[in-house]
């Protein structure tokens, strides 16, 4: 373990001194003199059921925004000269998943049938294990949306709500919701949005993939009520999608917590090219592979910021 650790922080020294700021050199370069040290103890050494829970839970995430996004384009390719939906939900079933083009009542009423909620215009399925979605059924005329649904989109809308007063949160979205074993719901929000007067930096142009600006935002079972919201990263770091050298890992930092987020593993599985990745804790290196996979590599050599929390663990088990 020990050499390889080496080995990997090695490659990320050499990467680092083409693109990474002076700091992360020095980060870099302390993990590399602690790593020759004698081995420590593997007192911090996460369960292999929390890992399987991140691990499940940011690969929900990631199918889970790979449904939203072949469905707006099977919507494109079939709906014609349609307006686009004001929301998509995906509700995962042991039948398959169901991709809902819905459409909000309050924003633009209907002339006939329902006045009040939200109505489905459209449904397609989603193959999770091949990841294609179906025909669009189109509802003709639109009809009133199931509870269910209509719920999983309430909790969405609610969780944007809730993080638009925070500076480090803005539109456009991406976000997907979960259903916990308990009702409620689990909605992990990506922020595209850069702060106010912030120039956006280099790296963090097209070509590149951020890791931050996410949230993790429980709602009430009825969709209506946010009961928490947690930030899951501490900052914003860009990691640039261009080509490197076979095996040399991507990184990026968490300055508190002791896991990496559901969402680091999820934006792995959305930009495979990032593969393989390694996420530093203040205690720890993770290495994320290409099939969202998590792996322990060993103890962080550098000291950890005093006073950090863990972000929340998954709410329960993925569907």
């Amino acid at each position: 373990m020990h050499g390889r650790t080496g080995r990997l922080m090695h490659g990320w020294v050499m990467s680092g001194t083409r693109s990474a700021p002076a700091g992360r050199l020095i980060v870099a370069a302390a993990c590399l003199l602690a790593a020759l040290q004698p081995a420590q103890p593997q007192d911090d050494r996460p369960s292999d059921e929390s890992l399987r829970a991140l691990q499940d839970r940011g690969r929900t995430i990631a199918l889970y925004l790979d449904a939203v996004d072949r469905g707006a384009e099977r919507w494109k390719r079939q709906g014609s000269e349609a307006k686009p939906p004001d929301r998509t939900v995906v509700i995962p079933g042991r039948d398959g998943w169901r991709v809902l083009f819905l459409k909000d009542l309050a924003k633009d009423p209907v002339p006939a049938g329902p006045k009040k909620g939200m109505v489905l215009l459209a449904e397609t399925s989603f193959s999770p294990d091949a990841r294609e979605v179906g025909d669009l059924r189109v509802m003709v005329p639109p009809h009133a949306a199931s509870a269910t649904a209509q719920s999983y989109a309430r909790s969405l809308g609610e969780a944007e709500i809730a993080v638009l007063s925070r500076p480090d949160a803005g539109r456009p979205f991406e976000d997907a919701v979960i259903r916990e074993k308990d009702g409620t719901f689990t909605v992990y929000l990506l922020s595209h949005h850069e702060e106010e007067g912030q120039e956006t930096p280099k790296e963090a142009q097209p070509g590149s993939v951020r890791f931050g600006r996410d949230f993790s935002i429980r709602v009430a079972a009825s969709g209506r009520q946010v009961l928490s919201i947690e930030p899951l990263h501490a900052g914003a770091t860009a990691v640039p999608l261009a080509p490197r050298p076979a095996g040399q890992p991507t990184l990026h930092t968490h300055d508190k917590g002791d896991l990496p987020t559901p969402t680091d593993v999820a934006l792995v599985l959305r930009h495979r090219s990032l593969a393989p990745h390694l996420v530093l804790t203040p205690r720890s290196m993770f290495r994320i592979d290409a099939e969202g996979e998590l792996t322990w590599l060993g103890p962080n050599p550098v000291p950890a910021a005093p006073g950090a929390q863990s972000p929340p663990a998954p709410g329960g088990d993925t569907p």
